[in-house]
C-alpha cells in the first residue's frame, strides 16, 4: 500500500496549493488533506495514515492539541509541525511537545518532501516484507528480543494495524483507534499481510497482559474458527434469487425472469452457533505452547507422535543439568535422544519436563533450534 500523507491547516486554499505542488511525486505517496485537528482525528480513525504534516494555529484545536492527541491514540505516526509564527524558541517547544520535524512558513514543495520522504524513511529503516506468515516473524522477533514497530497492511481488505515489541515482548497493539490486545488480536486475524519494520518502540511500559505464544494461539484457535463459522453448503433443491426487493414502496417495473426447469446449485450459508471470543476459550497449557510453536514453524509435517509431559525423564534432565553446570556450560534446556529401538524424542527442560515423540523423517533440527 502506498504511504499516505495527511496535511493539515485552516487555510483551504493553502491545502489545495500544497496537494498540488505534491502531485509530482504522486509515484511515492498520496495525500489527504484535513481542515482541522478534529478532522484530521477523524481521518487518522477511520483510514491509513502514514505521517502527519500540521499548521501549529489553527482555530478550535491547534497544532499541539492535534499532536498530543495523535502521540496518545496513534503514537506510530509522526507528525511534522509548520507555522508562520516561527519565534526563538518554537522550534524547541515543538521538538519537545513530541513533533520529528519543523517547518517554517513559507517553505518550497522540495523542503516539504525532504522532510515527508525523512519520516517515511524512518518509519522503514528496517526494511519491507511481503507475503510472510506474520505469527512465524513474530516469534522471530520474539526469540531474538528485539525491539521494533511493525506496521501490518491487510493486502485483502486495506487495513493496517501496528504492533509495538520491546526486547521481544508485546508491548500495546493499534488498529484504527482500538489499542491493546483486541487490536492485537484483529491484527492477527488477517491472513495475506506485508509488513514494514522500524527499529524502535514508542511505548516502555507493557500495556497488554500475557506473553505472545498465548495471544498468538488464541488468535489462531478464534481464526480457525471464525472460517469455520460460514461453510458453503450446496442445496439440491430449487432456489430463488430476488434480484430486488425493496424494504418500501412498489415492486420496480422489470420483466419477469423465468427459471429454466432444470434446479439449479444454489450457494447458501450454513450459519454455526456464535464462535468463542478469546477471551471465553480455554487457558493454554505449556503443551499448547509448544505444539503451536513448532506448527508455525514448521508446517504441518512436523514429524510429531505425540507431546506429553513424562516424570520419567526427570532424572535424565538433572544428571545432564548436574553435568553442564559442572563443565560451566549452564543448565540444560533441551535434549534429543535416539533410543536403540529407533525411537526419537526431544526432550524440553522446564518445571514440567515435556516429552515429544517424533518419527525418523521429522525435521528435528527445526523443532529444536524452535524450541532451545
Amino acid at each position: 500500500m502506498k504511504p499516505n500523507v495527511l496535511i493539515v491547516d485552516d487555510d483551504p486554499s493553502f491545502l489545495r496549493l500544497l496537494q498540488k505542488d505534491l502531485e509530482v511525486f504522486a509515484d511515492s505517496f498520496s495525500v489527504s488533506i484535513a481542515e482541522s485537528g478534529s478532522a484530521a482525528l477523524e481521518i487518522l480513525a477511520n483510514s491509513y495514515v502514514s505521517v502527519v504534516v500540521s499548521d501549529l494555529r489553527m482555530p478550535g484545536m491547534d497544532g499541539f492539541e492535534l499532536l498530543t492527541g495523535i502521540l496518545n491514540t496513534f503514537p506510530d505516526i509522526p507528525v511534522c509541525m509548520m507555522t508562520s509564527y516561527d519565534k526563538p524558541k518554537t522550534e524547541e517547544v515543538v521538538y519537545k511537545s513530541g513533533a520529528v520535524g519543523y517547518l517554517k512558513k513559507p517553505f518550497s514543495a522540495m523542503e516539504l518532501f525532504a522532510q515527508i520522504t525523512k519520516m517515511l524513511n524512518k518509519k522503514a529503516d528496517g526494511g519491507s516484507l511481503h507475503n510472510v506468515t506474520l505469527e512465524t516473524f513474530l516469534q522471530l522477533i520474539e526469540m531474538e528480543q528485539q525491539t521494533s514497530t511493525l506496521r501490518v497492511i491487510d493486502k485483502k481488505d486495506k487495513k493496517s494495524g501496528v504492533l509495538f515489541f520491546r526486547n521481544g515482548e508485546l508491548m500495546n497493539a493499534r488498529s484504527g483507534i482500538k489499542q491493546g490486545k483486541d487490536a492485537a488480536y484483529e491484527i492477527l486475524s488477517w491472513s495475506n499481510v506485508s509488513l514494514t519494520i522500524e527499529h524502535d518502540c514508542v511505548f516502555k511500559e507493557k500495556l497488554i497482559e500475557g506473553d505472545l505464544q498465548a495471544i498468538l494461539l488464541d488468535a489462531m484457535r478464534a481464526k480457525d474458527e471464525i472460517a469455520d463459522e460460514i461453510e458453503p453448503e450446496e442445496d439440491g433443491g430449487g432456489g430463488e434469487i430476488l434480484l430486488d426487493s425493496p424494504l418500501h414502496g412498489d415492486q420496480p417495473d422489470t420483466p419477469e425472469i423465468k427459471v429454466p426447469p432444470a434446479k439449479p446449485t444454489v450457494t447458501v450459508a450454513k450459519v454455526r452457533p456464535p464462535v468463542q471470543k478469546p477471551a471465553d476459550l480455554p487457558p493454554m497449557t505449556p503443551i499448547d505452547l509448544i505444539r503451536m510453536k513448532i506448527k508455525n514453524a514448521v508446517g504441518a509435517r512436523d514429524g510429531v507422535l505425540g507431546i506429553t509431559h513424562d516424570p520419567d525423564w526427570d532424572g535424565l534432565i538433572l544428571q545432564a543439568s548436574k553435568i553442564g553446570e559442572g563443565i560451566n556450560c549452564g543448565r540444560l534446556n533441551i535434549l534429543y535422544v535416539h533410543k536403540e529401538n529407533d525411537e526419537q524424542f526431544i526432550v524440553v527442560a522446564g518445571a514440567e519436563v515435556t516429552s515429544i515423540a517424533i518419527s525418523q523423517d521429522s525435521p528435528r533440527d527445526r523443532i529444536i533450534a524452535v524450541l532451545a
